[in-house]
């Protein structure tokens, strides 16, 4: 069995995870209770720097029906599904097939999954998928400064501090730090073992 285990002692997991039980798969209309509850959850939205108004059920299946309309085009959008069950989304944003560049976007819902090694394994795949499956150059993100686990993650994966916009993102009365982070391909060195389940064919010389 493959495992995610922390590779640093500080940012230990709680549990190791088994790089089989999650997958990524389109979004369907069956997920739309849970998408409606985590949109409109402020500790999930604010965290990511979402929408900040009320989503409405019908906004969220308008919501899917775009992610159809700009699949691949300009987003790619996957449900993060463990033991079949959906626990979070993760997506590139901002395509640039000329440029070869995307942002990277993922949340995790469920308080009790995070730090559990699920948010590494989903984050390795769709990366996995983007420099190996679409030949995308450059993966970048921006994160709160003040989203200490976020960026243990991301670095974890190989992500270097760009910069930083000051005072840039306004959350609960105050004005917070927003972090720019990039990952070239040609520095990508996480392994992600034959077992998991990947979004690239694998070629037999």
């Amino acid at each position: 069995m493959t495992t995610d285990l922390a590779s640093d002692p500080t940012q230990p997991y709680k549990q190791a995870i088994d790089w089989t039980s999650i997958k990524l798969t389109p979004l369907e209309e069956s997920d739309i209770d849970l998408l409606y509850i985590w949109q409109n959850a402020p500790d999930l939205r604010d965290l990511t720097m979402g929408f900040r108004f009320p989503i409405q059920k019908e906004t969220v299946k308008d919501w899917i029906k775009h992610q159809r309309e700009k699949n691949g085009k300009s987003r790619v959008v996957f449900a993060i599904r463990q033991e079949e069950g959906l626990i979070g989304t993760v997506q590139l944003n901002n395509i640039d097939h000329y440029q070869r560049k995307a942002l990277l976007g993922i949340y995790i819902a469920e308080s009790k999954k995070r730090n559990s090694g699920v948010g590494f394994i989903s984050s390795a795949l769709i990366i996995d998928y983007a420099f190996k499956g679409l030949d995308i150059r450059k993966i970048g993100l921006e994160v709160l400064a003040a989203n200490y686990s976020a960026i243990a993650l991301f670095e974890k994966l190989g992500f270097s501090k760009e910069g930083t916009k000051a005072n840039d993102y306004f959350l609960d009365g105050q004005y917070l730090d927003v972090c720019i982070y990039g990952l070239q391909q040609t520095n990508w060195s996480t392994h992600v073992p034959s077992t998991a389940n990947r979004l690239v064919g694998v070629v037999h010389n």
